[in-house]
């Protein structure tokens, strides 16, 4: 594990050690304590849970071995991966607008990007946050697919949303012991989800002013009723290198064969120049790391 120069922390930590996204991290200024904290990004996860599945492991093993020694957990994040899906993130930003949203949590906040298309407009990123960014709860929903499309232009998935449930200081605990005891994350989520938020019809009766008596939003009641059935585990890295794939298949193999067709009449390699003169960005780099990685402890195994 190494560490180089541009490398950052978090507040009043400071880098010490690190493993592709995972970042080991120390006190320092104000936040002296004895230890250090392990920081695991979202990627960081997926790259970890290759090591576990090589082990035959689950995250719950690993949560029961870190919980042998004395740790804290300050932050755990459960993420909702909604592919069919059963939400329309703008459509929740509307509701919310309306009233039509009957929660705990007090401070609502939200993002919508699109444009319009013959005077409509087109939402293209939205996003809805429900808690505030330092609430032991913050829940989010957004429209992943846009997200990796803007941020690495990738291959837009219009029907990818994520929710994500965010859990800081005490109840970060409270999950992780719920999470050793019962070993069921869709249950949790679904727990969490039914008791702090719930989308809202208008009521037929315009004399229904309590919201408790409200109608639950068509929607909203489907996934509650088969959350189980949505994937909330982490996907492993190599799993991207697969999309990668499917999207050459897809997007790039018609040109390449074009070009293939024509450098047989010029006599050129037009393919073999371009993968020659082609350069990795960094995400790829870190796909092809992965891999080597995952290959070299198959065979160690």
């Amino acid at each position: 594990m190494t560490v180089t120069g541009y490398e950052k922390g978090i507040a009043g930590h400071e880098v010490v050690a690190i493993f592709d996204n995972i970042k080991v991290l120390k006190p320092t200024g104000n936040a002296q304590y004895q230890g250090f904290q392990i920081l695991m990004s979202g990627k960081g996860c997926r790259n970890y849970e290759n090591f576990l599945q090589l082990n035959e492991e689950t995250w719950f093993d690993f949560l029961h071995r870190v919980c042998e020694y004395h740790v804290n957990f300050p932050r755990i994040d459960l993420a909702i991966d909604d592919r069919k899906p059963y939400l329309r993130i703008p459509d929740l930003i509307v509701r919310t607008k309306e009233g039509l949203l009957s929660t705990k949590l007090r401070e609502i906040d939200f993002h919508d990007s699109g444009e319009l298309k013959e005077e409509v407009f087109q939402s293209k990123g939205g996003s809805l946050y429900l808690g505030s960014s330092v609430s032991e709860l913050r829940i989010v929903f957004y429209e992943k697919g846009y997200e990796q499309n803007k941020k690495y232009g990738v291959e837009l998935e219009e029907n990818w949303n994520r929710y994500e449930l965010r859990f800081r200081q005490k109840t970060a605990v409270s999950v992780v012991q719920e999470l050793l005891k019962h070993q069921e994350v869709a249950r949790l989520a679904m727990e969490v989800l039914n008791s702090k938020i719930r989308f809202l019809e208008n009521p037929t009766d315009s004399t229904t002013t309590r919201k408790r008596l409200y109608p639950t939003y068509g929607a909203w009641a489907e996934l509650m009723e088969n959350i189980g059935k949505v994937r909330l585990t982490i996907e492993p890295q190599k799993k991207t290198l697969e999309k990668v794939w499917e999207w050459l298949e897809r997007y790039v193999a018609p040109s390449l064969k074009l070009f293939a067709e024509v450098g047989k009449i010029e006599q050129k390699d037009y393919i073999g120049n371009l993968i020659k003169n082609g350069k990795m960005n960094h995400t790829q780099k870190q796909l092809y790391n992965d891999y080597i990685k995952s290959k070299y402890l198959c065979e160690r195994g």
